[in-house]
């Protein structure tokens, strides 16, 4: 019988204890899928709010290297198009609200966005908050798809304003959103929550540009540099927005410059 020298064997020990380790070690929990800045899907949409719900269906054409997003063939809504272009208005954007008759766009009227940039959209798969903060809690089969579960929070400064869950296909050699629920609850107050079911998501290079066009009635009824009345509310709503997350954003720039202290407690002497 071939004997086996003392360092071979040692070797020999030492590469199975490694095999051993590895197979015991736990699997590493999933990272939040990066999604490309331009893409394409389906979206069915319910939002609940109180005793009242309402549905609907789009599709969400997401430009974000341009800065802008179009919803087409909008259902239960007064306005089958809807186009958010965040390069206009001084960079403040603006939501044109349009109708498709006569085979025609007609530009209604524009308001400014609610939120400050494109990945703040409400179906935005690239936000701060997701990128920054996203964390994997679990799977769950959301109609047949096997799905991973991140949550995160959107803050007003320190006050989580809404709470959200992305479910993701597991499966998908590609990123793929199945849903996404919003739960709104504004200073601790529950208001409702949102859902938006993903259906054939897809990359996109590249968008035309008829499907940003306003239509010909855009330079008389779209034109005014002012927004219409009935926005005055998402100003302020965009404002608040806007000022909670520079004030969030400056927080967390100063925890990173912060030097990290020993626990020893240095307390001031108290006066006699």
């Amino acid at each position: 019988m071939a004997r086996i020298s003392t360092p071979s064997l040692a070797a020999l020990v030492a590469v199975v204890a490694i095999a051993v380790t590895t197979a015991s070690a736990a699997p590493l929990a999933p990272t939040p899928p990066v999604y490309p800045m331009r893409w394409q899907a389906q979206e069915d949409i319910m939002v609940i709010s109180g005793n009242q719900k309402q549905v609907g269906t789009s599709v969400s054409h997401f430009d974000g290297p341009n800065n802008r997003t179009a919803l087409t063939n909008v259902t239960h809504s007064m306005y089958d198009t809807i186009i958010t272009n965040w390069n206009e208005n001084d960079n403040m954007g603006k939501v044109y609200y349009i109708r498709t008759y006569g085979g025609e766009r007609h530009c209604q009227f524009w308001c400014p966005p609610t939120v400050p940039v494109v990945c703040d959209a409400a179906d935005s798969l690239c936000s701060y908050d997701y990128k920054n903060k996203a964390k994997y809690i679990g799977t769950e089969v959301v109609d047949g798809v096997s799905t991973n579960k991140f949550y995160w929070t959107e803050n007003l400064g320190p006050i989580p304003m809404n709470s959200l869950v992305l479910y993701t296909n597991a499966n998908s050699q590609q990123p793929t959103p199945v849903r996404m629920v919003r739960f709104i609850h504004p200073f601790g107050k529950n208001i409702g929550n949102s859902t938006i079911d993903f259906s054939d998501f897809k990359q996109v290079s590249s968008f035309p540009d008829s499907l940003f066009d306003l239509g010909p009635d855009a330079k008389y009824e779209c034109s005014d540099p002012e927004p219409a009345d009935s926005c005055q509310d998402e100003v302020r709503l965009r404002e608040r927005k806007k000022e909670g997350r520079k004030k969030e954003r400056e927080r967390e720039r100063q925890r990173e410059r912060e030097p990290e202290r020993d626990s020893v407690c240095v307390c001031a002497r108290p006066h006699v």
